[in-house]
């Protein structure tokens, strides 16, 4: 008896975590499955009833649902290309025993720490067709003879609210890849010297599979992050203009507080949900898995 206690004691120890998970993680899931299955609309009550896979069916037979499900590729594709190729740069640049090198780092981590309210604040302020500095400055100089609506046009509504959610992110991903670069040993920098690989040699045959495991981790939260940014999105264009900037984020938002249909929206979020477990399921295997291993 008294060894069987002394087995279950760890998990024992582990029950209040557990139990305090189910409540705050499970108990949200498990609502909006059963959300999905039903005729929800918050302004009649009365009306809910059990309607199985209708939604499901609702929002795979809606043309708005598979442009938003391309935006969300795209939006997260495109994160996810910028914010390594410019963050693993940014984490190379950190790496290196400059002057005033504590300085380099704490500027360039500013725009991740700044809220996302504020950061929305200052760029609309900054792309304002009218008073905006950055449209005063196209036109003072002859590069646009008419003010450039950078947020209303479909043309570059999309391809702004990327750069601005690469530019509050890529911070996040330099840090992470930094921290792999911090752990590869100065002894295999040396030897590759020794070896006579040059700059892009040790760059490709020392430097990247030493941050392996930092890329993927980087790879991994920037395709989850990005994916259920709505912040990013919602601030600037509220999925406009005409659905340009529409991902799945802002459309199931747009189904429960606009169209009050709450078991579509849930339907959204448990196929969203589903995407961001495959990609948890990923990481755990491809980062977790990989025991005694550092960043």
């Amino acid at each position: 008896m008294r060894q069987r206690l002394t087995a279950l004691s760890p998990f024992l120890y582990l029950l209040p975590a557990l139990v305090a998970l189910a409540g705050v993680l499970g108990y949200p899931v498990l609502d909006a499955v059963w959300t999905s299955l039903k005729h929800s609309v918050p302004t009649d009550p009365s009306a809910d009833r059990f309607t199985g896979l209708a939604n499901y069916r609702a929002i795979f037979g809606n043309g708005a649902f598979w442009t938003a499900l391309g935006h969300t590729g795209l939006w997260a594709l495109a994160n996810l290309v910028l914010q390594l190729t410019i963050g693993f740069g940014l984490a190379l640049l950190m790496h290196q025993k400059l002057a005033g090198r504590a300085l380099f780092r704490s500027v360039v981590i500013i725009p991740w720490v700044v809220p996302s309210v504020v950061v929305a604040v200052i760029w609309r302020y900054l792309l304002d067709p009218t008073s905006g500095p950055l449209n005063q400055l196209l036109m003072s100089t002859g590069l646009t003879q008419e003010p450039v609506l950078w947020l209303a046009n479909q043309a570059t509504a999309m391809p702004v609210v990327i750069l601005l959610s690469v530019w509050k992110w890529t911070p996040f991903v330099a840090v992470i890849l930094l921290a792999g670069l911090q752990a590869i040993p100065e002894e295999l920098h040396e030897a590759a010297m020794i070896d006579g690989a040059g700059l892009w040699g040790r760059l490709l045959h020392v430097v990247v599979p030493g941050i392996r495991t930092s890329l993927t981790l980087a790879s991994l939260l920037t395709i989850g992050y990005s994916v259920n940014n709505f912040n990013g999105i919602w601030l600037f264009t509220q999925g406009g203009p005409i659905g340009a900037t529409e991902t799945l984020t802002t459309f199931a938002y747009r189904k429960a507080f606009t169209e009050f249909d709450f078991g579509s929206a849930a339907a959204v979020a448990v196929v969203l949900f589903a995407g961001l477990f495959v990609v948890s399921t990923a990481y755990f295997f491809s980062v977790e898995g990989r025991k005694g291993r550092k960043l």
